[in-house]
């Protein structure tokens, strides 16, 4: 008898990335804001860098402020970004971030953050950036970055002055970063930081704190807030 004949090879197509809509600045409403700016939709299925912005350069380092867009379709937290400086080809300069505005993103949102480099002036006009990220699940788990909300943010003299709630449902632990980023029109500008009066704050409760502008021009404005999981 003649052998059966192989079943004919067939071919299976690649799933296409998955399709997260891009959603507005601030969504998820944990960031005390009076700006609106308006971001590019990065990358499908990824979290990919969507503005970079100005190189400070404040005496000691230098921070280079950028935005990203989380297209995958999970709620991320405790993300870590790399950076890469090059000039005419050669690495100048590396450096990562130091936490994110909001510290959870959820699929569609834009967050904000920074990357320090220990020498600024290593770093002239017209550098390349090259990024790598490294996000978590956003859950509960011990030291995982927990998300405050903030209730309020207001322009006072020469300082942010405001408050956030603890409505994770979980008790969290300090310290708790504020973060401050100043825009012009679509544009992040500028980046301040500083931390809530409060040590500890347990389930629903309010901690507040003023991050100083020193005489920086911050007129438009978002404040992000975050602790950790116990």
């Amino acid at each position: 008898a003649k052998p059966n004949p192989a079943p004919a090879a067939t071919s299976v197509a690649a799933e296409p990335p998955a399709q997260v809509e891009p959603l507005p600045f601030n969504a998820g409403g944990l960031l005390g804001t009076n700006a609106q700016p308006t971001f590019a939709e990065g990358e499908p299925d990824e979290v990919s860098v969507v503005q970079i912005g100005p190189l400070e350069k404040p005496g000691i380092g230098a921070l280079l402020l950028f935005a990203f867009r989380n297209n995958t379709p999970e709620a991320i937290s405790h993300v870590d970004w790399s950076a890469t400086a090059r000039s005419g080809g050669s690495v100048v300069a590396t450096g990562s971030s130091q936490g994110t505005t909001p510290s959870v993103v959820q699929p569609g949102e834009v967050g904000l953050s920074y990357i320090y480099f220990e020498s600024g002036e290593s770093i002239p006009e017209g550098t390349e950036y090259e990024f790598d990220v490294s996000p978590s699940p956003a859950d509960t788990s011990s030291y995982n970055t927990a998300p405050m909300t903030v209730t309020e943010a207001n322009l006072v003299g020469d300082a942010i002055v405001g408050a956030a709630v603890n409505d994770t449902g979980a008790d969290t632990a300090g310290p708790y970063s504020v973060g401050v980023y100043c825009f012009e029109g679509d544009n992040i500008v500028g980046q301040l930081g500083g931390f809530t009066e409060q040590d500890t704050l347990a389930a629903e409760a309010t901690g507040s704190f003023t991050v100083s502008l020193y005489g920086d021009s911050c007129p438009t404005y978002a404040v992000g807030v975050s602790g950790y999981y116990d």
